[in-house]
């Protein structure tokens, strides 16, 4: 699991002069979520592709006071920055949810400790608790248990 770690944070910590999100991906269904990734080092276009794979959980934090990146508002010319992205194997933290609404406070009983952080514009926070990630070509495997442990809706 070190070697993971590793690995994982040298892939990520690749010294781009910036990082901008091409395109992004949630696959309910499949439980993956996809991030196409532009970024120029020594003057030269390089893409990364992550996909998060055997994804648990997936949480937005965005503060209401400011314009932020709205998944489903986004437009092709906007500028999208990943401003950090990074792996926690022991956890980021535990994620709570507070419900907004009165009548629906079931849902602050779902909470969850999310392994992969990543910041947009210096202001959108992503959380999401995934058990494998694929980086280009490097995959990575039971990151939070065996794989086959996990269980599959029916």
């Amino acid at each position: 699991m070190t070697k993971s770690v590793e690995l994982i944070n040298q892939l990520f910590e690749e010294k781009a002069e910036y990082w901008s999100i091409d395109d992004i991906k949630i696959d309910y269904l499949s439980e993956r979520i996809y991030l196409k990734l532009e970024s120029v080092i020594q003057q030269e276009i390089q893409k990364t592709y992550i996909t998060f794979k055997e994804v648990l959980s997936f949480y937005v934090h965005q503060e209401a006071d400011i314009e932020t990146f709205r998944l489903n508002e986004r437009k092709y010319d906007d500028p999208n920055l990943l401003s950090e992205i990074s792996y926690h194997p022991n956890g980021f933290g535990h994620i709570k949810i507070e419900s907004l609404e009165k009548e629906l406070k079931e849902i602050e009983s779902i909470n969850s400790k999310t392994n992969f952080y990543f910041q947009v514009n210096n202001k959108d926070c992503f959380f999401i608790e995934a058990n494998a990630i694929c980086i280009n070509d490097e995959e990575f495997n039971n990151l939070i248990t065996a794989s086959n442990s996990l269980k599959k809706p029916y």
